[in-house]
């Protein structure tokens, strides 16, 4: 659930509607309607990982800052990348990240990046069952020109390689605003090494945004594609709705039964966030 980032008001991209302390209650109601176990988080600023660590009070958060890759608590700085769980269900046995980049373990990032890029983790004990996994999270590079294209392909094969070496043999989830296109390299390497929740769910799929007026006439095409999870409507240049946001999973590990990108504005003027927030249902093997 990419919550879009709030940096005070010093841009009209933050003010009004779409500030965060007029909507983080609606976030708050989307994590609750689904009741959700564990929950990757994107473009999170620290004022809003204080307002959710002291607000979710059932979840624990785990983030860390792109600028500095400290832990949210721990001087963290910049944007961050991070995740939710529910503490009476799961126990949190390892945490850390990694940046997309030719060197993961130090800050930093692949050449054309705009930002530091990383990827956020944390290896979970299911208190109940006494089962283990691996949940990953992600924010890939923005920007829709040929030069970011090449830059999510690369960031693709970083973490290709690194969430199975984390991992190893126990089962895990992988997710996030990975900015790729369905027709881009990026995409093509992700649904090729992992299973797309979406694709594996196939016609049971339900949800996806649907576009305004305004935005039938602009993107008649994109807005036809069925699951877009990016709205377009709190952009001043980015108002084509795509379908960016994906849960990746080990098919031989586990399996989806339910996928839902809720469009439900929850009463607002515009929504929650500028993503809509994907919800899997999912089984190990």
């Amino acid at each position: 659930y990419n919550i879009r980032y709030y940096n005070g008001t010093s841009d009209n991209n933050n003010k009004g509607a779409k500030a965060w302390p007029n909507r983080k209650a609606k976030v708050y109601e989307m994590i609750a309607r689904y009741d959700m176990d564990v929950c990757g988080l994107e473009e999170v600023t620290t004022t809003m990982a204080n307002d959710i660590a002291k607000d979710l009070t059932a979840y624990a958060y785990i983030g860390y800052g792109r600028d500095n890759g400290k832990q949210q608590g721990s001087g963290a700085s910049g944007e961050q990348t991070g995740l939710i769980y529910k503490t009476a269900r799961f126990e949190a046995l390892e945490s850390g990240r990694f940046f997309l980049s030719k060197n993961p373990d130090v800050v930093s990032k692949l050449p054309n990046s705009n930002f530091n890029r990383m990827v956020a983790w944390v290896k979970l004990k299911d208190k109940e069952f006494g089962g283990e996994f691996y949940f990953f999270s992600t924010h890939f590079d923005n920007d829709y020109d040929a030069k970011h294209v090449t830059v999510r392909s690369g960031q693709a094969d970083v973490a290709i390689a690194k969430v199975p070496e984390i991992a190893g043999e126990l089962p895990y989830f992988f997710v996030g605003d990975f900015n790729c296109e369905i027709t881009e390299p990026a995409y093509d390497k992700l649904s090729t090494f992992w299973t797309d929740a979406f694709i594996a769910m196939g016609e049971e799929v339900q949800g996806g945004y649907m576009c305004n007026e305004e935005q039938q006439t602009a993107y008649p095409t994109q807005c036809e594609w069925p699951g877009n999870t990016y709205t377009g409507l709190y952009s001043s240049s980015d108002k084509s709705p795509k379908r960016i946001d994906l849960v990746l999973f080990d098919d031989a590990r586990a399996t989806v039964s339910s996928y839902m990108a809720d469009n439900d504005n929850l009463g607002l003027e515009l929504y929650p966030s500028d993503h809509l927030p994907v919800i899997t249902t999912m089984q190990f093997k």
